[in-house]
């Protein structure tokens, strides 16, 4: 190795050379693939990170120039919730509007039948179902069903089914439902 030093230079001296100059070429090609390629995956994990962030701060941003709106829009969702729920009945006021029924065909001089069907129950909702058969003449059923649909109580009509008039009666009969919310139980509200 002196001789290096002197000026000539040796094989041994060129392997030498080339030892060091292949650890340090290791050592970088480690540092690079060890410790460098970790640290890039760890800066494009934060970079997207901080993408997600910075989305999110501009939503919240936007947001935020639209709380205004956003309230006067909610508060007008909650006052029609509240006016379609006040005009579901309760379950004690279903006997009354039944009775109620029976007068509007009674002022119209309408024969009418009501039966009620199974209700029906959905996480949300109980539909109570009412089978109607009204007999009377023509103008007398569709007077009746209008006075049904423009009730301050929400009705919905299905399954219409008007019969041939005989002798200036006909028969119809339909479905006649009305809503109640279902409040779930503090048990389920928990969960």
């Amino acid at each position: 190795m002196m001789d290096f030093l002197k000026g000539t230079v040796t094989p041994k001296d060129w392997m030498a050379t080339g030892i060091i100059l292949a650890l340090a070429a290791g050592l970088c090609a480690g540092y690079y693939f060890v410790l460098h390629a970790r640290q890039m995956a760890k800066l494009q994990a934060i970079e997207a990170a901080d993408a997600v962030v910075v989305n999110d701060l501009r939503l919240a941003r936007e947001t935020e120039k639209n709380i205004d709106k956003l309230r006067v829009e909610a508060a007008k969702m909650q006052e029609l919730t509240t006016q379609f729920e006040q005009r579901l009945p309760e379950s004690r006021e279903i006997p009354t509007l039944l009775r109620q029924f029976e007068g509007f065909a009674g002022e119209i001089g309408l024969r009418v039948e009501l039966s009620q069907l199974p209700r029906v129950t959905d996480e949300k909702k109980e539909t109570i179902p009412y089978s109607v058969v009204a007999r009377g003449n023509f103008h007398q059923i569709v007077t009746f069903i209008n006075r049904l649909e423009r009730f301050q109580r929400y009705l919905k009509i299905s399954e219409l089914n008007i019969g041939k008039m005989e002798e200036g009666i006909a028969e119809a009969s339909f479905t006649l439902s009305t809503y109640r919310f279902i409040q779930p139980s503090e048990g389920e509200k928990k969960s």
